[in-house]
């Protein structure tokens, strides 16, 4: 079972199962609404008169729940969206790394994602972006702040029409092209974006993720793509998307967010990641096990507890067993049920 595989990938990195309620105070999404995918949340009054929400985001109680300290933990959870003009229960799994983050517990992270997918399948890619490059290169390009939300939209949508729209100069222009248009190899990626922009600290830092990514043994689905830009003002550091060729759209997204604990009151880094199970369930159904049936059909003078050995025994060996008293074409007798068991 996929669950069951996640769960053992995360607990041996030392990840502790989160539990939660489906219910937050509803004043937790009002003041972090732009943390939120969507702004639309179900609501209902409580008993006491409080205003409580079914909750469509985790990240937000990890981190309401953490006091400060250093803390992995991943969970197995139902968060409540709009989602195909409906309101839907969609199961979601993650993890959550709290506390101090260096390079090394950035890389953990974006491995175990790695990780993760294989565990879906063979067929995978983590895109990986930093959300401080853009501000970089628009700043280094002296681009006027009003254009910023046009060319984040038109970086995004890799559409370089829209860039040359904007009249910039071209040298300037040129840069912005190339950089919407890169998407290569974590390492060659990298190499491509020192070509654009020069070195920078950022890159250094995608340098120092790519060789432990390596280490990690994902660096081969890694690849460097800065049309992955978040809008979401909390995440200050490298962000990732995890795609496969079932799916149209991401399945996994997640990021460096140190930006919403310290909002929270919470000295600590953060970084974490979520998966959308029900994208995955729908591309990759589980196959139920294959047991052979096997139908007793028992009588009135049949020994009723030689009927549960036999049951219990052919179970174990793998059968499906159904009893009852109605004979059918298939079915047999206790005697050869026990016969079986020889």
């Amino acid at each position: 079972m996929l669950e069951e595989k996640l769960n053992a990938l995360f607990e041996a990195s030392g990840y502790r199962k989160f539990r939660m309620s489906k219910f937050e105070e509803y004043d937790l999404y009002a003041e972090n609404r732009d943390f939120l995918k969507s702004s639309q949340i179900i609501t209902f009054t409580d008993l006491d008169g409080s205003l409580l929400a079914l909750k469509p985001d985790i990240t937000l109680s990890i981190i309401k729940n953490n006091r400060g300290q250093d803390e992995k933990v991943y969970y197995n959870e139902m968060v409540y969206r709009p989602k195909n003009h409906h309101y839907r229960e969609i199961p979601q799994t993650g993890i959550e790394c709290i506390g101090a983050i260096h390079p090394y517990e950035e890389a953990e992270v974006i491995s175990l994602a790695a990780h993760a997918l294989a565990c879906i399948t063979d067929t995978y890619a983590l895109q990986i972006s930093d959300a401080a490059y853009l501000p970089y290169l628009l700043k280094q390009a002296q681009v006027p702040d009003h254009l910023g939300g046009k060319l984040e939209a038109a970086i995004r949508a890799k559409n370089t029409g829209a860039i040359r729209e904007l009249k910039l100069s071209a040298d300037i222009t040129d840069k912005l092209c190339a950089f919407t248009e890169l998407h290569a190899l974590l390492r060659d990626g990298i190499a491509e974006a020192e070509q654009i922009a020069g070195a920078s600290m950022i890159t250094d830092h995608l340098k120092q993720l790519a060789g432990i990514l390596e280490a990690f043994g994902v660096l081969d689905h890694c690849y460097l793509d800065f049309s992955l830009v978040n809008s979401m003002d909390y995440y200050n550091g490298v962000i990732f998307q995890g795609l496969v060729p079932e799916v149209p759209a991401a399945i996994l997204s997640g990021g460096r967010y140190d930006r919403l604990p310290e909002k929270m009151g919470r000295q600590v880094g953060a970084i974490g990641f979520a998966i959308d199970m029900d994208a995955v369930e729908n591309a990759f159904p589980e196959k139920p096990a294959e047991h052979q049936l096997v139908r007793i059909c028992y009588r009135e003078q049949d020994d009723l507890k030689e009927l549960a050995r036999a049951v219990t025994a052919l179970q174990k060996k793998g059968y499906q067993v159904e009893t009852g008293t109605s004979e059918s074409p298939d079915s047999i007798h206790l005697a050869k049920a026990e016969e079986m068991l020889k």
